[in-house]
């Protein structure tokens, strides 16, 4: 009867352990990489608003070309383009946000990985560990950054599509309002490149990182 319990003991244990998904026996580096790999897939609904997010921005350029290329006799006409390029930078702005969103629920994922790296017992996969943290948190840091600029740019397009509405506006105001505006641009590409860089980087050293550890590699675990 006593060895009956015991084994019934044994049983019940392993159920629970099956039920509540434990991890017993699993290191640290992995459960850094699940934590990494959930980080990937959080991120795709970054990779989904690309995309569309390009082709509205091809479509208001196409627009506001052609807007260019009225005169005042047919307000009436530049009008209607320019709030249709006003939707069109309303639905980059949901798109940003979708990506933002994206952006920060990976972060916060990733940050998981914080609390193992420490325990590491090889020293060379604790290096990789920790430059990969660290690449990640200036990744994040770029994103915010470009965030920034690319939604000031996008308002200044609102701003710049009220304007061409206007039958009394002065080239002079436009042109330089324009160059303004493509400053501002030029800033959202300084800190795209800075993003797409550690991007880079990153996914370098956690392919390091995963060769160190023993772990596969491919495209799919990739930011």
């Amino acid at each position: 009867m006593y060895i009956k319990n015991y084994l019934f003991f044994i049983c019940f244990c392993l159920l629970v352990m099956v039920a509540s998904g434990c991890t017993i026996g699993e290191s640290a580096s992995e459960k850094i990489y699940e934590h990494l790999e959930k980080t990937v897939s959080l991120e795709a609904g970054f990779a989904e608003v690309q995309e569309p997010l390009i082709e509205a921005e091809e479509k208001e350029q196409q627009l506001f070309n052609e807007m260019l290329g009225l005169s005042m006799k047919e307000i009436d006409q530049i009008r209607k383009m320019a709030d249709e390029a006003a939707g069109l930078a309303d639905s980059r702005e949901e798109l940003i946000n979708k990506e933002k969103e994206s952006i920060e629920a990976a972060y916060d994922e990733f940050k998981s990985v914080n609390s193992f790296v420490d325990e590491l017992d090889e020293e060379p996969l604790k290096k990789q560990a920790d430059a990969l943290v660290k690449t990640m948190k200036q990744r994040y840091e770029s994103y915010n950054e470009l965030n920034k600029v690319y939604v000031e740019a996008l308002n200044m397009d609102r701003k710049l599509y009220e304007m061409m509405k206007k039958e009394d506006l002065a080239i002079e105001d436009l042109k330089s309002f324009t160059e303004e505006l493509n400053k501002k641009y030029e800033e959202v590409l300084q800190s795209q490149d800075t993003f797409n860089n550690l991007t880079d980087q990153y996914n370098d050293e956690k392919k390091a990182f995963y060769k160190e550890a023993g772990f596969s590699t491919s495209e799919k675990n990739e930011a």
